[in-house]
C-alpha cells in the first residue's frame, strides 16, 4: 500500500497509438506532403518524419506512396459522400426532390478545394501499381459518389418513379459527366455562372431517369 499522502503510481502512458491513429496520422502527413511538394516530389522520409513514425510502420498500413494517395482518394470520396447523402435524407421521400437534392449537393461539394482535386486525383502513377483496385476490394472502404448514386437510383426505379434500363451504368455516366464538366470549368480562364452548370445538370439527371424538367 502507499504511504499516508504519497501519490497513487499513475498507469504507464502507451508506447504506441493504436493502428487506426497511426493510418490516420499517414494519411494526414501524405496530404500534407502531396500538397506541399506534389506527388511527384514526396518523399517516404518527409510522409513519415511529419506523422512521427518509422519506414516499417508505414509498410505495416500501406504498400507504396501510391496505395496511400489512393486511400487519401478514397477519404476525400467517402466525406463527400456522406455529406450528400445527409442532403438526401433531408429531402424527404419523394424522388425527384432526392435526386434534386443528390444533385446539388454534389455540385455544391465537389467543386471545393480544387488545389486538394487536383493533388489527389491528377497523378497518373496510380494505373501502374494496382493501388486504387486494393482500396476498392469488397469490404474494403465506404461506398464512392457512383455507389451513391447507384443506390438512389435503384430505389427511385423500385418505386416506380425512375425508368432507366441499367442504374449502375447511368449513375457512372452521370458523375463522369459532372466530373468532366468540374475538370473543364476549373481549367479555363472564365468560369461559367452557378445556376447555369445547376440547371443544365438537373436537365440531364432528370432526362437520363425518365423524369420531366424541373
Amino acid at each position: 500500500m502507499p504511504r499516508a499522502g504519497s501519490r497513487a503510481a499513475s498507469p504507464p502512458a502507451p508506447r504506441t497509438k493504436p493502428a487506426d491513429e497511426r493510418r490516420r496520422d499517414l494519411l494526414d502527413a501524405g496530404l500534407a506532403v502531396f500538397l506541399d511538394r506534389g506527388v511527384p516530389a514526396a518523399t517516404l522520409d518527409q510522409i513519415t518524419r511529419r506523422a512521427g513514425v518509422a519506414k516499417g510502420t508505414f509498410y505495416l498500413h500501406f504498400e507504396s506512396k501510391e496505395h496511400l494517395l489512393a486511400a487519401l482518394q478514397r477519404d476525400w470520396e467517402a466525406k463527400l459522400v456522406a455529406r450528400i447523402e445527409t442532403a438526401v435524407a433531408n429531402a424527404g421521400g419523394d424522388w425527384s426532390n432526392r435526386l434534386d437534392a443528390w444533385m446539388v449537393a454534389a455540385m455544391t461539394d465537389y467543386p471545393t478545394e480544387r488545389a486538394l482535386h487536383d493533388v489527389l486525383f491528377h497523378h497518373p502513377l496510380l494505373a501502374d501499381h494496382g493501388a486504387a483496385a486494393a482500396e476498392r476490394a469488397p469490404g474494403g472502404g465506404a461506398p464512392d459518389l457512383a455507389d451513391s448514386l447507384t443506390a438512389l437510383i435503384r430505389g427511385g426505379i423500385a418505386d416506380g418513379v425512375f425508368d432507366t434500363a441499367d442504374a449502375e451504368l447511368t449513375a457512372m455516366l452521370l458523375c463522369s459527366a459532372l466530373h468532366r464538366m468540374f475538370d473543364r470549368i476549373w481549367h479555363r480562364d472564365d468560369t461559367l455562372a452557378p445556376d447555369r452548370m445547376t440547371a443544365a445538370t438537373r436537365q440531364l439527371f432528370r432526362r437520363a431517369l425518365g423524369l420531366p424538367d424541373a
